[in-house]
């Protein structure tokens, strides 16, 4: 899953988020986007369906910024 958002410098912010999940790998992978990789033992829907909730809880604490969520 890919993620790319409005505002590069809140990447970090995102990032950091992000990763205190021990499922997923996240990486930076342009200025303005990160790319999430799934680990255990979750199906791949689960997994995802976590993360997206995870981005919008992010998101919701962050209201300044728009991302956009490709599979």
């Amino acid at each position: 899953m890919r993620i790319k958002l409005s505002e590069p410098a809140q990447i970090e912010r995102l990032l950091a988020f992000l990763a205190m999940d021990s499922n997923v790998v996240v990486s930076q992978i342009g200025l303005d986007e990160v790319e999430v990789s799934f680990l255990g033992s979750l199906n791949m829907g689960a997994q995802e369906l976590e993360s997206e909730l995870r981005v919008q809880l992010w998101l919701a604490m962050h209201p300044d910024v728009i991302a956009v969520v490709q599979k």
